[in-house]
């Protein structure tokens, strides 16, 4: 049997990108044994994946801070027996590891970094592309190929989101929003007040209920969203793990949220979603999949560069939002959804 290592990104958003790789590398081999090397948050997000046989934890670093532990890695790949590896990174390190682990065949993107170390190197274009899209390009010829975003939700955690949402005083017939107002860095982020007047607007128009989300590291910034809506909230942030949040996302009639890894999830777990771009480009991390169920608000001409990734640069994007254009999308998206 052929043996397949992928080697991912490290983000919860970088690894959902990874998905449509994964689908093509199965269609291109149906019967190979599929396994990948990340971080550990990567296993939450490939679980019951059926492009992957399996995943591999990665601690960053490792190499060169604890040889012990390489050394296991290294023996753990070398007994798998693997034929290919596909680096879906730039990493010196990662492809190193994979040399001294005996991997014969390893195709990754060419880099002065780390390029020497590959025996298949893959040339990036220059042409501003999608991440996921870009991957793609190890696997050859992808025209033909429409990549969205997977994940899966078991029918068992979809049911414990169901019962575990009504006793946040969620029913199954009510409507259900979900905002989520956090983001890595402060330019990233929609301001509190305007996602509390949103979500008073929503309320009084279509009578629904209006559920805050995040991580333990967002609960300020959804009290925050929760203190100034008039309507009555639930706040979630912090009160799920990753996976049985995506669970309640199944569960949401419409997702509204900054660029954020959680974007991308609701994208893969098909929701219908409003995404809120500043100064990230959505060319190039926009959510994927159907047209239909995916709107992308931003103001590039208004931002002093796009792509920015300097959390120190002022950047006005988000500001240029307003309420009106993301009510008047989110309206759009609920009438379609209720046919």
């Amino acid at each position: 049997m052929e043996r397949i290592l992928v080697v991912l990104p490290n983000w919860l958003g970088e690894t959902l990108f990874a998905t449509p790789f994964l689908r093509l590398l199965r269609d291109q081999h149906p019967q190979a044994k599929i396994l990948t090397l990340g971080w550990s948050q990567c296993r939450e997000i490939l679980g019951f994946n059926p492009c992957v046989d399996g995943h591999i934890d990665y601690q960053e670093h490792s190499l060169w801070h604890s040889l012990l532990p390489s050394f296991r890695l290294m023996g753990h790949l070398r007994a798998e027996g693997f034929d290919h590896v596909f680096i879906l990174r730039r990493s010196f390190s990662r492809t190193l590891l994979l040399v001294l682990a005996g991997i014969p065949e390893r195709v990754g993107f060419a880099s002065p970094k780390s390029g020497w170390l590959l025996t298949q190197k893959v040339v990036m274009e220059e042409k501003p592309l999608h991440k996921a899209l870009t991957s793609l390009k190890l696997l050859g010829d992808s025209n033909s190929f429409a990549p969205s975003f997977e994940y899966v939700a078991t029918e068992a955690e979809q049911r414990w989101a169901r019962d575990w949402l009504g006793g946040q005083g969620l029913t199954k017939s009510e409507t259900v929003v979900f905002l989520h107002p956090g983001a890595n860095w402060d330019h990233k982020r929609w301001k509190s007040e305007r996602f509390a007047m949103l979500g008073d607007q929503l309320v009084q128009r279509f009578h629904c209920k209006i559920a805050v989300s995040g991580g333990p590291e967002d609960l300020s910034l959804a009290e925050a969203v929760c203190a100034k809506m008039s309507s009555k909230t639930i706040n979630l942030a912090g009160k799920t793990s990753l996976r049985q949040f995506a669970a309640c996302l199944t569960q949401a009639q419409l997702f509204i949220s900054n660029d954020t890894g959680v974007l991308h999830l609701a994208a893969a777990l098909k929701r219908p979603l409003i995404g809120l771009y500043g100064p990230t480009s959505a060319l190039l991390t926009g959510p994927l999949g159907d047209s239909e169920r995916i709107r992308v608000l931003q103001h590039p001409g208004c931002c002093p560069h796009v792509p920015c990734y300097d959390p120190q640069q002022p950047h006005p994007g988000m500001d240029s939002i307003e309420v009106g254009e993301v009510f008047a999308a989110a309206t759009e998206l609920l009438q379609r959804m209720k046919g």
